[in-house]
């Protein structure tokens, strides 16, 4: 589930829409939660689709960790990539804010984070766009990445949190085990789509 002070908008005529805050959301705010109204599917299970569902769906969905296709169930699959993203997935079944937004700003994420399985073009706008995403961003960009996201989960406890009482199970354990320092930082390399994932 997203944020509530999101709504979809019509953004840059040449990506279409995009998701923006209603009201700011300050930097380590929960942004995304990954529910159990998300559809998981198997990649089996997704190419028995009729060929009509699986391209209206492929647009919006990623790889998690362990292979299967997510689909968000509401508009957080409207969420556009940028090179400086305003938020950043995490391998605690959430998404957080890397930075404060602003009323009326839009939402970013990371697609190098998604498992992409075909490299493509991108022109996200931003001054150090990489105008490609590869199959090993995870890999050339992970320390980069992990620093700007410990430094904004380490705030959740400062800053107002709707989204949390929906994270449950062993990612909320996790999450809390992070924050009272009795585990480590997960990286966000462990999100990366193996041949054989421990999933």
């Amino acid at each position: 589930m997203i944020h509530p002070h999101t709504r979809v908008l019509s953004g840059d005529p040449a990506i279409g829409v995009g998701v923006f805050a209603t009201r700011p959301i300050p930097r380590g705010t929960i942004v995304v939660v990954r529910d159990r109204f998300d559809m998981s599917l198997s990649p089996e299970a997704f190419s028995a689709l009729p060929e009509p569902q699986r391209a209206a769906m492929e647009t919006y969905m990623y790889h998690d960790k362990c292979g299967n296709l997510i689909l968000s169930w509401d508009h957080a699959r409207y969420m556009n990539h940028n090179c400086l993203p305003t938020t950043m997935m995490t391998d605690y079944g959430l998404e957080i804010a890397v930075r404060d937004m602003a009323a009326g700003e839009e939402l970013t994420t990371e697609y190098g984070l998604l498992n992409i399985q075909e490299p493509y073009d991108i022109c996200c706008g931003c001054e150090n766009c990489r105008k490609h995403l590869r199959l090993d961003d995870i890999d050339v960009y992970g320390d980069e990445w992990d620093e700007r996201i410990r430094e904004s989960l380490v705030r959740i406890p400062l800053v107002d949190q709707p989204l949390l009482p929906l994270l449950t199970g062993e990612s909320r354990v996790r999450l809390d085990a992070f924050l009272t320092g009795r585990a480590p930082y997960s990286s966000v390399r462990s999100l990366k789509w193996l041949a054989e994932p421990a999933c």
